[in-house]
């Protein structure tokens, strides 16, 4: 095509709490470009054609809030989507954005949805498969602390007694999320390929995810 489906801006200009940073720090020097600025831009390609909508990524609920305040006073595109992480191991969004999801149409687009590969188990143990992601780049920590170990063993026990494989349950948990509106899978086999669109049909049982809301209380966002 012509243009874009949708065209989304990676990152927010200023500091914010995200990526794994937990405490905020205000710092008005380096708010850099505005979003009123950045918003135009979009609606500049929006109106020439090129883009047919536009959203944010890794955001806060401030930064969705202002994006959505000025589309509504300026007569601006308003953001459909929201592409930040969001897995077993990370489910921050709940707190605050999740509700932007369903009130403002704007739906989450989860990326890392097994946190790396983590939540398929392959690097329990201390493990290193050859070739997988977290062995080839083991500085991505993000996954891979002390909290995030202990709570994936216990989600991939709750796998094992669901009689399903670990990565389908981590990706079935996000699948029936009703903010989210798309799982960001990723594959480096085709086998791997395979599970995660069979994770579509995976229904869990009320008792799963009573047993992943326990994990979840006990061991809340590991991986923020």
């Amino acid at each position: 095509t012509d243009y874009g489906a949708l065209y989304q801006v990676h990152w927010p200009e200023r500091t914010s709490t995200v990526f794994g940073e937990l405490d905020y720090e205000h710092d008005a020097d380096a708010d850099g470009v505005a979003i009123e600025e950045t918003l135009r831009a979009l609606d500049d390609l929006v109106r020439a054609g090129k883009v047919r909508h536009v959203g944010v990524s890794n955001e806060t609920p401030w930064g969705v809030a202002e994006y959505l305040r000025l589309a509504n006073e300026h007569g601006l595109p308003r953001i459909v989507s929201v592409q930040n992480p969001y897995s077993l191991l990370n489910r921050t969004f709940e707190t605050g954005l999740a509700e932007f999801a369903m009130r403002e149409q704007t739906g989450l687009l989860a990326y890392s949805p097994l946190g790396f590969g983590v939540l398929s188990g392959k690097y329990l143990d201390g493990k290193k498969p050859a070739g997988a992601r977290l062995t080839v780049f083991d500085y991505f920590t993000r996954y891979t602390n002390e909290w995030s170990e202990k709570a994936t063993e216990r989600y991939v026990n709750i796998a094992r007694r669901a009689g399903v494989t670990p990565a389908k349950l981590a990706l079935a948990f996000v699948n029936r999320r009703e903010f989210v509106t798309a799982n960001i899978i990723g594959a480096t086999t085709m086998d791997q390929l395979k599970e995660n669109i069979a994770s579509m049909a995976l229904e869990l049982s009320d008792g799963t995810l009573e047993e992943i809301q326990a994990v979840h209380k006990d061991i809340p966002n590991p991986s923020p």
